[in-house]
């Protein structure tokens, strides 16, 4: 008897260390992500708005019931990021607002892109004043894959009472990057795979990174399963301490074209850091510039 105390009393304290190394943060945000099991009682909710961020023939092969299409690229403009926005607001008012969007409205985001899509989704939103989105964790493949219903029936929705409003502080240029390169605190995140971090795969005229960048490829916040849910807060935590991405500094995340970083930028928000920017041009915007330093 006295040797199974010892065990359980071992056991416990080597799980109340590793909850001390790694703890849940009180301020995480948890809540911006909906489980498959919500939306099912959500869907016949008033003031409901899930939107589709898949390609448009993708969504009339099927899609969540009520869903509204909103294709994740169409949320981008290259030209637009490098005057530091995600798209031209009149543009994403006119977007927003034809996809039933209002000021109001709780907006459920889905995509089968590994929460790719609908975090670029998220992050415009976020971008330009919404302030009720969430991601579906695991999006359409874990509705399919649950036997849950779908339809072929695009919804006729009202026009939207959306207003954008910038909020500036989401978004970094390679102007803003450049003149915070050595910034302490300021952390950038490259999202990118590791090959094109060490510019041994090359997407545009040079390969590498960006100076003082650390590498965190934007998979690893997700599950390793064909259903790609987000990590547990705790391994969530893990993943950002080891990459030194502390919640005093002010993280930049970036990719090729923002769409990947846009995960990081969501998982940051969920684990509840303060301050959060997109580098929206990405490496699309900073590698033509030969002014602008690499390293690999």
């Amino acid at each position: 008897m006295a040797r199974v105390k010892w065990v359980l009393l071992s056991l416990t304290l080597f799980l109340l260390g590793s909850a001390l190394a790694f703890p849940v943060p009180e301020r995480s945000n948890r809540g911006l992500l909906v489980e498959t099991t919500d939306l099912v009682d959500l869907l016949s909710q008033p003031g409901v708005r899930v939107l589709d961020a898949r390609p448009a023939e993708e969504y009339r092969q099927g899609h969540v019931p009520g869903a509204v299409n909103l294709p994740a690229p169409s949320t981008d403009s290259l030209e637009s990021n490098r005057q530091g926005f995600p798209l031209p607001p009149d543009r994403a008012r006119e977007l927003f607002r034809a996809a039933g969007v209002n000021t109001d409205s709780r907006l459920i985001v889905y995509d089968n892109q590994g929460n790719r899509f609908s975090a670029r989704v998220f992050y415009v939103l976020e971008f330009f004043g919404h302030q009720h989105v969430q991601v579906l964790n695991g999006g359409f493949p874990k509705w399919q894959r649950e036997g849950r219903a779908t339809t072929i029936n695009a919804p006729t929705v009202p026009s939207g009472d959306f207003v954008a409003a910038a909020q500036g502080e989401m978004i970094a240029t390679s102007e803003w990057v450049a003149k915070h390169i050595t910034d302490a605190k300021v952390k950038l995140v490259d999202a990118r795979s590791g090959a094109e971090f060490r510019g041994e795969q090359v997407q545009g005229p040079r390969g590498g990174h960006i100076p003082g960048a650390v590498n965190v490829e934007w998979t690893r916040t997700l599950d390793s399963g064909d259903v790609k849910t987000f990590l547990s807060p705790a391994d969530l935590e893990k993943l950002f301490s080891s990459g030194q991405v502390k919640r005093e500094q002010e993280v930049v995340t970036y990719c090729q074209s923002g769409m990947r970083a846009s995960v990081i930028y969501f998982a940051l928000r969920l684990m509840g850091y303060p301050r959060v920017r997109l580098y929206d041009g990405s490496w699309a915007d900073w590698s033509p510039n030969a002014e602008l330093p690499v390293d690999k």
